[in-house]
């Protein structure tokens, strides 16, 4: 069985590894090019992981990161579609290829789902691979007319 918990900023190598992990099963497969936005991440993590700015839940069956997802909450101005002029930009779903099917990408993007309504954050958005779009649109995210994004409105 796995767990799900909020990362550390002490485990950086291993919530990069799975980045890298996702962009490879999107198809990148420059070296060179993964090794610098693997760095490039480990910057942007070790900043803004500590200050909440960034936060990421992993999946984790005995002691091993198995999946995690990232998300960023957003601050706008209120629009008549967001009066609190908040949303949630989730990225970083990756679940590693042996535990693919067993529920744990939904787990992870439900529980965040969760974490954004009890923080009052009233929509989410996220850019969908092809992998991930029939989970995002089971869970009500659909894709916006206007931009190339999926948006889900958060039931209050």
């Amino acid at each position: 069985m796995w767990t799900i918990r909020e990362g550390q900023v002490e485990e950086l190598d291993r919530l990069i590894a799975l980045r890298r992990t996702m962009f490879e099963s999107m198809g990148f497969d420059d070296a060179e090019s993964l090794d610098r936005t693997c760095e490039a991440a480990r910057e942007y993590f070790a900043e803004h992981m500590p200050t909440g700015a960034f936060r990421v839940w992993t999946a984790e069956h005995e002691g091993r990161l198995i999946a995690s997802i990232g998300l960023v909450i957003h601050s706008t101005p209120p629009s008549p579609h967001n009066l609190v002029g908040k949303i949630g930009y989730i990225m970083n779903l990756v679940v590693l290829p042996a535990w693919r099917r067993l529920g744990i990408a939904r787990a992870l993007l439900e529980h965040v789902l969760g974490v954004l309504r009890t923080e009052g954050v009233p929509a989410a958005s996220l850019h969908a691979s092809s992998n991930g779009r029939h989970l995002y649109e089971a869970l009500g995210f659909e894709e916006a007319k206007d931009l190339p994004e999926m948006r889900h409105t958060l039931p209050t």
